[in-house]
Parts: C-alpha cells; sequence; structure tokens
C-alpha cells in the first residue's frame, strides 16, 4: 500500500490509464502544431489552424473530461443549461451563478458591444473610437470609450439598449426562438426514428445581431439499439480553451436528453472544420503535452512495474522532493528546472496511481426539470465539482489548471 497525501492507496492498473478523451485531444494538440497553417483573424492574434477534425467519444464507457489540466466543469455545465434549459441570452443568467466566461461578449448598458484589444500595454483610459452600426457605417456623433480598466478599446458596435446585458440574438436566443430542443426530445419520446431530430443554432437573419456567432453551431440525434446517439458540428474552435468545455458540456447535455427519454447513452461524434490554437496560448499546450507524454510513461511503468518497484519509486522520489525543497530560492536557472520537473513527474504519478474514472450521476427528472441552482462553496465542489444537485460529476481528479489567454 502506498502513503499519498495520508491516505492508503492500493494499485489499481485499471484505472491507472490515460483516457480515451486525453489521448484524442492531445493527439489534436500535437496535429495542429505539427501542420497547422498561420492564419489572421478578426481578433488580432494569430492562429495556427487545420481543417476537418473529426473524432468520436463513448461517454458511457469512459465521461470524457480531460485529466491532463483540470477542466472548470461547473461553468461548463451552466453554460450548456444556459443555452438549452433556460435557453437564454442574458448573461447575467450566468454571473448569477458565478460564471463569468461570456462577459467579454456581453452588450454594455448603453447598448455598445466594446471589443477590446488583446495586449494591456499603453493603456489609454481616454482612447476613444467610433461607433458603427451593425452595418459597419459609423454611426455620427456617437463614440465609445473602454468600460474595462487596464484594457484599450479596439473597435465599438451599437446593437441598442434593448439587447443590453445579452450577447445578442446568439445562442439560447436562437432555441427561444425556434423550440428546437424541445422539438427534439418531443420525437425522442413519441417518433425516436425521426431524422430530422436537428437542433441548429445558426440561423442566417440573426447572425448580424448577435456579438459572437454560434461556434458549436449544431447537434443531429440517432436512437440506435435503445441508445442516443449525437453529433456535434463546430464551424470554429479555440481548442485549448473551448474544446475541453464543449465536449465535456455536451457529454451532459447527452446524458440528460437519454435521461429524459428513457434511453442509454450512446456515441458522441465530433466535427471540427477549423480547429486552431492562438499563438499566445503556444506556451500552455507545450506544458499540457509534456504532461501527457509524461502520464503515458507512468501509465507504462504502473502497467509493468511490481507494485514494490512503484513504490519504492514514489517514496524515493517524494523523499527527493522534499530534500530540494530547500534550494527554492536559489538562483541557478538549470536546478530550479530540473526541480520543477520533478515535482510536476510526483505530481503525475500520484494523480495516475489515486485516479479513477470519472462518473456522471444524474437525478431523475425530465429535461426541463433539472435544478439550475449552483452551489459555490468550496467543500461541496471538492466533492462534486459541477456543484449542482442535480447533474454530479463523482471521482474526478486532474493536474492543475492551466492559464491561457482568451481572444476576444
Amino acid at each position: 500500500m502506498l502513503l499519498i497525501n495520508g491516505k492508503e492507496y492500493k494499485i489499481n492498473r485499471k484505472t491507472a490509464k490515460v483516457s480515451e478523451w486525453d489521448h484524442i485531444y492531445c493527439g489534436l494538440l500535437k496535429q495542429i502544431i505539427e501542420e497547422g497553417e498561420i492564419f489572421e483573424n478578426r481578433t488580432g492574434i494569430d492562429t495556427l489552424s487545420i481543417e476537418g477534425s473529426y473524432f468520436k467519444l463513448h461517454p458511457a464507457e469512459s465521461f470524457p473530461i480531460l485529466e491532463s489540466k483540470k477542466v472548470i466543469v461547473k461553468n461548463a455545465i451552466s453554460e450548456i443549461q444556459w443555452i438549452h434549459q433556460a435557453q437564454s441570452n442574458d448573461v447575467n443568467w450566468l454571473k448569477k451563478r458565478g460564471n463569468n466566461i461570456w462577459n467579454e461578449w456581453m452588450i454594455d448598458s448603453d447598448g455598445i458591444y466594446r471589443i477590446y484589444e488583446p495586449a494591456t500595454d499603453n493603456y489609454d483610459p481616454d482612447k476613444v473610437v467610433q461607433v458603427n452600426s451593425l452595418n459597419g457605417t459609423p454611426i455620427a456623433d456617437m463614440q465609445a470609450k473602454s468600460l474595462i480598466p487596464g484594457r484599450n478599446i479596439k473597435e465599438a458596435k451599437y446593437y441598442s439598449r434593448e439587447y443590453a446585458g445579452t450577447i445578442g440574438t446568439a445562442y439560447g436566443w436562437i432555441n427561444h426562438k425556434f423550440k428546437r430542443p424541445q422539438y427534439v426530445l418531443q420525437q425522442l419520446h413519441n417518433n425516436p426514428h425521426d431524422r430530422r431530430m436537428i437542433i441548429s443554432l445558426w440561423q442566417d437573419e440573426y447572425i448580424k445581431t448577435a456579438t459572437l456567432p454560434s461556434c458549436v453551431w449544431s447537434t443531429e440525434w440517432k436512437v440506435n439499439g435503445g441508445k442516443l446517439n449525437c453529433f456535434v458540428h463546430q464551424r470554429s474552435c479555440d481548442t485549448p480553451l473551448g474544446l475541453p468545455f464543449n465536449v465535456t458540456q455536451y457529454a451532459v447535455l447527452q446524458a440528460m436528453f437519454a435521461k429524459d427519454a428513457g434511453l442509454d447513452v450512446g456515441s458522441l461524434n465530433w466535427s471540427i472544420m477549423d480547429t486552431h490554437i492562438y499563438v499566445n496560448q503556444l506556451e500552455g499546450i507545450k506544458k499540457q503535452l509534456n504532461r501527457y507524454k509524461m502520464m503515458c510513461e507512468i501509465e507504462q511503468l504502473i502497467a509493468s512495474g511490481s507494485d514494490e518497484y512503484i513504490e519504492k519509486l514514489y517514496n524515493d522520489l517524494a523523499n527527493h522532493v522534499s530534500l530540494t525543497e530547500k534550494y527554492a530560492n536559489t538562483n541557478n536557472t538549470a536546478l530550479l528546472e530540473d526541480i520543477e520537473k520533478e515535482k510536476e513527474y510526483k505530481m503525475l504519478l500520484e494523480l495516475m496511481i489515486t485516479k479513477d474514472k470519472p462518473e456522471l450521476v444524474l437525478a431523475d427528472k425530465k429535461f426541463f426539470d433539472f435544478s439550475t441552482e449552483y452551489t459555490q462553496d468550496k467543500e461541496a465542489l471538492k466533492e462534486n465539482p459541477i456543484g449542482n444537485p442535480d447533474i454530479k460529476l463523482l471521482k474526478y481528479k486532474s493536474a492543475p489548471f492551466i492559464k491561457m489567454p482568451i481572444a476576444q
């Protein structure tokens, strides 16, 4: 038995494996780095991009949530409920649940949507820009300043005060207008082999009045052998930040629909046209890929090594890391890097030994009856990082969060 952080663990070779989703995701990151082409885009931050990605997951066998870095799953699931259950475009709905991921795309109280420079250098609080109409023409005598201290405004569009506090006619607004989730759920009960079970969040008439047209824009649903299968289409994907959220949240949505219809969960199929990494995210990606490589090596080590060998390796490593802590204030850069690598390896070895298969547990409810309340209690979130009484993710462990910049 291994003693790790005061708790005894028996080595379980069935669970000491890199997940299906981590293999697929990190393989996709490597493909973008190796094959990607540099493109300019509207954000001002170049992307490294490939076209035409596709993968297939099996959520019932291996729930897809990354373990090579922490996913803030509470925000991912409240977002999918906002879009498909609350069917809202009101950013305050998310803010009340501790979710701030859409703040930068929110139309301000004066009806203006402000877009900011990606860099924060040379901040000028007095900088003003011309406000344009949604057709791109300047509006006479209308200018805008930054409302975010430290961020320079780049451009501004006028949507009208009607849209204040929202993201315009996107995502949940589309679902509220066209009621496609309701249609799919109705058909799952009454005509489960219908070939028109599609939820489209892309409607040409409303693209102009959306601050960010839907990236995950369509889902298709098919019942086969008593299982609900889902096909997700994504036009554009910020792979480091967006994709970990998207895959986990749509796996939960699939499970919620299946629960409502009394079906088992089948495959989750995913396609992306523009799969990209912003160039200012590359350092974070390299860190994650290095973790993934070590996790694969540790998996092989645990699979082939005896319990005695692994226990000795871990104990020797733990003792050595403890001894090297006294060099934390050294100016020797090479030594500090070696110490950090050793600490990272110890952390990942602990993760691989102690982790279990994440388990999604849903209340026995209809889709629109699931709670949309989220706890902020840190102790409760340790047990269920989703923080929702009706949607629980148990046994989730991961390597630490990797902070990466967002492109507006």
